[in-house]
């Protein structure tokens, strides 16, 4: 049979679910997180998962495509990690028509470009400064505004949890019971990496109801 998990690219797109999400003041300096799941969901009745090996990048720049890199291997095997700490025993992806849970990496990065026009006088109005006059003929307005072009990217780390042991048939989806959104905006690799590996922590932090069933 085939069977495909499906990609939500927004959190608000999910299942039907109880959403967790922290306060922005304990977050301050950080990425947001946030975390939803289907309530229906027996979490302590699932015994393997498995992580897709590869990423599935979307760039507003350079497109859509799944990479596998030194970088992507410590954000797949944190959410590895993470779920062996909660009792889940992990197979790999080349066993995963055994697991019970299966989750996957999508990498979103959005860079929004801006022009504005800055008046060269906008030091007039402070107190103390001299008038554009006094640096000579130049300054009697013959000068324009001149625009300023500047970028700001913002990027977000989602998973999605599908369970592999739902009833499926050819091209049906599998049910997301638990998905994870990270946002932020993008600064430098080593920070933003370190921001990611503490972002996903709190996502289980927030997540108590993840489980396997002790034996």
């Amino acid at each position: 049979m085939k069977r495909i998990i499906l990609l939500t690219f927004m959190a608000v797109a999910l299942i039907s679910a109880c959403q967790k999400m922290p306060s922005a003041v304990d977050t301050d300096g950080e990425f947001l997180v946030a975390t939803s799941f289907a309530e229906d969901t027996d979490f302590g009745g699932f015994a393997t998962f498995t992580v897709a090996d590869s990423v599935v990048v979307l760039d507003s720049r350079f497109g859509g495509d799944k990479v596998k890199s030194s970088y992507t291997d410590r954000l797949v095997n944190e959410y590895r990690e993470m779920m062996e700490s909660c009792g889940y025993t992990y197979l790999p992806v080349e066993e995963k028509d055994n697991a019970d849970l299966g989750i996957q990496l999508t990498y979103v990065a959005d860079t929004d470009y801006y022009t504005s026009y800055v008046d060269p006088y906008w030091w007039l109005d402070y107190p103390g400064y001299w008038m554009s006059s006094y640096w000579g003929p130049w300054g009697g307005g013959w000068y324009y505004p001149y625009p300023v072009y500047y970028e700001f990217t913002t990027h977000s780390l989602m998973a999605e949890m599908a369970d592999l042991t739902a009833a499926s048939g050819e091209d049906e989806i599998l049910p997301v019971v638990w998905s994870c959104m990270i946002n932020g905006s993008a600064t430098s690799t080593r920070n933003d990496y370190r921001k990611f590996i503490l972002a996903i922590r709190q996502a289980f932090a927030q997540s108590p109801y993840l489980g396997a069933a002790a034996e």
